[in-house]
C-alpha cells in the first residue's frame, strides 16, 4: 500500500496526467501482476488528485479493442469507485454506457468487473440520488445471474446486494 500510496504523491507533485499516462501503457502489457497493481495506482492517483483528473482517460482508454486493457479499465474503475465512495456521486452518469456495454460483454471477465464496479458504485452513492442510474444498471446486471460461470454469478450477486443497499427495500 506504501508503495502504491507513492503514486498519488507523484501525481500530485507534477500532476496526474504524466503519471497516468506511463500508468494507462500499463494496461497493455501481458504481466497479470503489473496490469492489476496499475489499477490499484491509478486508483490512488484518482483517490489523490480527484477523480476528475482520471476518470476521462480511464474511459478514453476503454475504446481501445484489446480485451487486457478493457478489463484493466474496469478493475481501475472498481478500484476507483472503492476508494471514492460518495464521490462517485458526481460521475454515475457518465460512467453508466461504458457500464452497459460491459455488462453486455461476450467475455465473462467484463461482466463480473461491471458487476464488482457496479456493486462500489452503488455503495459509495447510496442515499445520495442516483437510484434512477442504479436502478438502470441492475437492469444490465441481472441478466448474469444466469451466467454458468461461479464468478461471474458471485460478483452478480454482490452487486445486486450492494444495489439493495442502495436502492432501498422498495
Amino acid at each position: 500500500r506504501a508503495a502504491v500510496s507513492t503514486f498519488g504523491y507523484i501525481g500530485r507533485a507534477i500532476g496526474p496526467q504524466d503519471v497516468l499516462h506511463t500508468l494507462l501503457n500499463n494496461l497493455k502489457v501481458q504481466d497479470r501482476q503489473m496490469r492489476v497493481c496499475t489499477t490499484v495506482a491509478i486508483a490512488i492517483v484518482a483517490e489523490t488528485c480527484g477523480p476528475f483528473t482520471v476518470l476521462p482517460a480511464i474511459m478514453n482508454e476503454y475504446r481501445v479493442p484489446e480485451l487486457n486493457v478493457q478489463n484493466g479499465v474496469l478493475k481501475a474503475l472498481s478500484f476507483v469507485f472503492e476508494y471514492i465512495g460518495a464521490m462517485g456521486k458526481d460521475y454515475v452518469y457518465a460512467v453508466t454506457p461504458l457500464l452497459e456495454d460491459a455488462l453486455m460483454d461476450r467475455d465473462p471477465v467484463h461482466r463480473q468487473t461491471a458487476c464488482a464496479t457496479v456493486k462500489h458504485l452503488a455503495l459509495g452513492v447510496a442515499g445520495l440520488g442516483c437510484e434512477d442510474a442504479l436502478l438502470h444498471l441492475l437492469n444490465f446486471v441481472w441478466p448474469n445471474v444466469f451466467e454458468e460461470s461461479p464468478h461471474v454469478i458471485q460478483a452478480c450477486f454482490d452487486a445486486i446486494q450492494g444495489l439493495m443497499v442502495a436502492l432501498g427495500p422498495n
